[in-house]
């Protein structure tokens, strides 16, 4: 059964309610000599069956009339009308196009602002299930209204924190999207150290940053702690507790080296303590991610003595610098790690990357930048009106929403999805302000109370039109 069948089928399970509105007043008269001032007065009923919308309507003076119909609407706009014939009464069925009505809205369903922006990535699959990327692309979502209760999904943004066992507490600044007054914190101990839920305590600053305590009995056992907001490994932050007999690292040599300088011409001379064979030094801002993509470089470990290290690079290719997975103005980070099984983790030190002056970085085809390819991607903080409530008849055709965040550039536009279909998730009228300002126009038509109406109009020789309106109460 199609939509369309299943709205007509579904309206057929009820009675309609029935409001009516007269247009132009005017006395009944179906019979008898016609008086100067008489006018058309207009009635109109109706009731949904399997084969359409059942009309039953009466037109009164219908020699006055020059033309009359039916109208279908989603108040205020009208979705379809009918000719009818002029009599005093009349009925038909009309099987309108219902197409334009979503029969598969759910009270659930959440009103979604996201930004597009020209660093993000969009990936699409043909029917041949090939998948293919192209710049340009979602990369901030946030949950700012519903049809009827409000359901955020907030994740956090993945980052790591290094602590020493037996400190009384430990805040970690996080960041994320559709962080709201009521998202539940949760801890999971992977590795080693023990923690609950009960033990973090959180203060959310708005959509976009929180600030997270986990209390003195997570910090006991060394170990490695998850926190995140909805469970998944890929949206945590990994709160390291090191061992006791972790490595101490107090310096690299040379402290600064050329952006353009090949790796395999790499050679770092790290200095400390408690360095053993074991010994390896990583490049990176997540040391427990296990995931090779986060490293800045891979490094080849040389033991020299417990206070020594040697590092030089395992290059991808001939061509490959220290810098080829460094965004600009950022340095190397380099940790030392020991026994894995004890959670043995120095603190890091950085290697600072000087500007090549004499010829162009050298890199790739396939990774030259485009414009904005090392800036940040945007941040949504707050929205307001928030919670944006569901339009109606009433509402303006257009919603002004403001919108204060991080990152912004001109590019930047506002997207709005409602609910899970396809055809209501659509881009909207845009203006940039500033890096930390949009506005945008949410049509009234892409969040609103449906509120189907029926409406007999007729037409008079002399020009003049009177009209009947049945709302149908229980479509609303």
């Amino acid at each position: 059964m199609d939509a369309a069948r299943a709205g007509r089928y579904a309206y057929a399970m009820r009675t309609p309610a029935i409001a009516l509105c007269l247009a132009v007043f005017a006395a009944p008269c179906f019979g008898g000599p016609r008086s100067a001032t008489a006018k058309p007065e207009v009635h109109l009923s109706f009731e949904n069956t399997d084969g359409g919308t059942h009309f039953n309507y009466s037109i009164t003076h219908p020699e006055l009339v020059r033309s009359a119909w039916i109208e279908a609407l989603d108040r205020p706009l009208v979705l379809a009308k009918k000719a009818v014939a002029i009599q005093p009464y009349g009925e038909l069925t009309w099987d309108w196009n219902q197409g334009f009505i979503n029969f598969f809205e759910q009270p659930e369903d959440n009103l979604v602002l996201s930004i597009w922006d020209p660093k993000g990535e969009t990936i699409t699959c043909d029917v041949n299930t090939v998948m293919t990327a192209r710049p340009g692309g979602v990369v901030s979502s946030t949950t700012v209204g519903a049809r009827e209760r409000i359901s955020p999904y907030p994740r956090l943004t993945p980052s790591f924190k290094r602590v020493t066992p037996g400190g009384i507490a430990v805040t970690v600044d996080v960041t994320g999207m559709d962080l709201a007054a009521l998202t539940k914190f949760h801890v999971q101990p992977p590795k080693g150290a023990r923690c609950s839920d009960k033990s973090v305590h959180a203060k959310i600053s708005d959509f976009a940053h929180a600030r997270v305590t986990l209390g003195a009995e997570c910090l006991q056992v060394p170990g490695i702690l998850s926190v995140s907001t909805d469970g998944a490994p890929e949206n945590s932050v990994l709160v390291h507790v090191v061992g006791h007999k972790s490595p101490v690292l107090r310096s690299v040599s040379p402290a600064s080296l050329p952006e353009d300088m090949r790796q395999s011409k790499l050679a770092l001379v790290l200095h400390g303590s408690g360095f053993t064979e074991s010994s390896t030094v990583y490049a990176g801002y997540a040391p427990d991610a296990g995931d090779y993509t986060t490293d800045q470089l891979s490094l080849e470990t040389e033991y020299v003595s417990p206070t020594e290290l040697r590092v030089t690079a395992h290059p991808d290719s001939d061509e490959s610098t220290v810098s080829e997975k460094v965004s600009p103005y950022e340095r190397l980070h380099l940790w030392v790690k020991g026994e894995e099984d004890k959670y043995e983790l120095s603190e890091p030190r950085d290697v600072t990357l000087r500007p090549a002056t004499a010829r162009p970085k050298l890199q790739p085809v396939t990774e030259i930048s485009f414009e904005h390819k090392y800036q940040k991607p945007p941040v949504v903080t707050a929205v307001s009106p928030y919670p944006i409530h569901l339009m109606n008849a009433d509402s303006p055709a257009e919603l002004k929403v403001t919108i204060r965040g991080e990152n912004f550039v001109s590019e930047d536009k506002v997207r709005f999805a409602f609910g899970n279909q396809a055809d209501m998730d659509r881009e909207v009228r845009t203006e940039y302000v500033s890096p930390t300002l949009l506005r945008a126009w949410l049509p009234r038509q892409l969040f609103r109370k449906h509120q189907i109406a029926y409406r007999i109009v007729v037409e008079t020789k002399a020009g003049q039109w009177y009209t009947r309106l049945v709302d149908d109460k229980d479509d609303e």
